[in-house]
């Protein structure tokens, strides 16, 4: 029993480490803006998979019973994995938006930075030499 018990806490680490928090990053972005954009890349993906997803069921959910059944199929399985489709078809299109708009998705508490950090600025170069002036009048017209 202490090998089982052992590999079941070593798997429930293993499970659990791989576990944290993610959050969108963009450089010179404040917090509101942050919330006004997830909140615009939700509604948009929810608007987007609602269209593709809201009336798809598989089966006709009115009209006479068919293929012989004294009463309708059950649709329980299939209304659930048309919810579950469109859960993460919304979830991949919130994520592709929130990306368009110039964000990375970076795990809280790494020191991983989502924005590169600068070089070194460079020194400017001088600038050529301006053309020389010439003393000549101008032209009368």
């Amino acid at each position: 029993m202490p090998r089982a018990t052992a590999l079941a806490t070593l798997l429930a680490a293993l499970t659990l480490g791989g576990c944290g928090q993610y959050a969108w990053e963009r450089p010179d972005t404040t917090e509101a803006t942050l919330v006004a954009d997830q909140k615009d890349c939700r509604q948009q993906a929810y608007s987007e998979a609602f269209r593709s997803y809201a009336f798809y069921t598989g089966f006709p959910l009115m009209g006479p019973s068919y293929w012989g059944y004294r009463s309708y199929p059950d649709y329980w399985y299939w209304r659930q994995r048309l919810e579950s489709e469109r859960f993460f078809y919304e979830s991949r299109l919130t994520n592709f938006c929130m990306r368009n708009k110039g964000y990375t998705l970076v795990k809280v508490g790494d020191d991983v930075q989502a924005v590169p950090p600068t070089t070194a600025p460079v020194a400017p170069v001088a600038p050529a030499a301006p053309p020389p002036v010439l003393n000549t009048p101008p032209v009368r017209r």
